[in-house]
């Protein structure tokens, strides 16, 4: 019986199947397996052997408990509430890498207005009113529904949000942010407007820059520094974060994070 299972194992790994697929036949092939465990327990108790039986009937109750698990993980979204993944995580000080990469950083195009240093560029603060907020969240959904942008959590199903959050306070439905197809920044009686879109044409303020770095954007001027947005990135939006029963989802509005490049001017 074990060797039909290897067999089965090494014929897989020939063809080029996606992960989840692949590891939901491997769920079935290891309930076989599981089923052949049960009945050679069976067989060794009913013939006396107790000992051997016995340990026997642990291995194959430990097994069905994994088998148990790797079911929910592979064949819905939900997740176990006798998982000990997360405790196991924490007493051996284990942080799961793949769930913890998979988010990355920003998505990083290449901005139409020219490409700059990020060592030498800092955060800026936009502060938006009601209509810019308004704006925002349009802008992010014609770039959902173009899908210039996708807000499925990666991919990633329930149990797999909830190992990352086991670290995390929240996970972003679109991820860490995307660069957004159109963004310039103005000035406009004294102030630094940020202007976004699907293109030039279709763009409206979406907030004016207050901070750069630590400093107001007033300190700023004063100091004699010329300021040129480097990049402009779209955020937030609905989000999961863990709950009294699991994985919750939340709404909020969507958000745009600034990079800033400075050049003195005397």
């Amino acid at each position: 019986m074990f060797s039909f299972l290897d067999a089965i194992n090494s014929w897989l790994g020939y063809i080029n199947i996606e992960p989840k697929t692949k590891g939901r036949i491997y769920d079935v092939l290891s309930f076989l397996g599981e089923l052949y465990m049960a009945y050679i327990t069976y067989r060794f108790l009913a013939n006396g052997f107790w000992a051997r039986g016995l340990l026997l009937l642990v291995v194959t109750v430990v097994l069905a408990y994994f088998l148990y698990l790797n079911t929910i993980y592979y064949f819905t979204n939900r997740t176990s509430k006798i998982d000990v993944t997360p405790w196991i995580y924490k007493v051996l000080h284990i942080k799961p890498q793949p769930q913890a990469q998979a988010q990355g950083p920003k998505v990083r195009n290449i901005p139409a207005n020219g490409i700059y240093d990020k060592r030498k560029t800092m955060p800026g603060k936009l502060t938006s009113n009601a209509p810019e907020q308004q704006f925002i969240n349009q802008l992010a959904a014609e770039l959902l529904q173009q899908g210039l942008l996708k807000d499925n959590y990666e991919g990633l199903s329930d149990w797999e949000l909830k190992q990352r959050l086991q670290h995390e306070p929240r996970v972003d439905a679109i991820g860490q942010g995307t660069l957004l197809p159109y963004f310039a920044m103005k000035a406009e009686n004294g102030h630094h407007v940020v202007y976004a879109g699907l293109n030039e044409a279709h763009a409206q303020p979406v907030g004016t820059v207050t901070q750069v770095g630590l400093q107001s954007i007033d300190q700023v001027d004063a100091n004699h520094v010329q300021i040129f947005l480097a990049a402009a990135y779209l955020t937030g939006g609905k989000f999961k974060q863990l709950g009294r029963r699991g994985v919750l989802e939340q709404s909020a509005d969507y958000q745009i994070e600034l990079e800033i490049a400075s050049k003195a001017t005397n």
